[in-house]
């Protein structure tokens, strides 16, 4: 039962940080927390890697839920 409340609430935040991924970029530049200050990483890389990591997240439940229910 654990294992799937922990799974959905993996797909909930995996598809949230999908959803407001360009958010999440621009929140780091406000508060200067941006991981790599470099000149050839710009803006639409990092919202592509907040996203592919929230859709690792979201498979991670995925998993997990199946996982539960089999």
């Amino acid at each position: 039962m654990l294992a799937l409340v922990i799974g959905l609430g993996l797909v909930a935040l995996g598809l949230a940080g999908v959803r407001y991924a360009p958010a999440i970029v621009q929140a780091q530049h406000r508060q200067r927390m941006t991981p790599i200050d470099a000149d050839e990483i710009n803006d639409e890389d990092r919202v592509r890697v907040t996203k592919g990591t929230a859709v690792a997240v979201a498979l991670l439940g995925v998993g997990l839920v199946a996982y539960t229910v089999v």
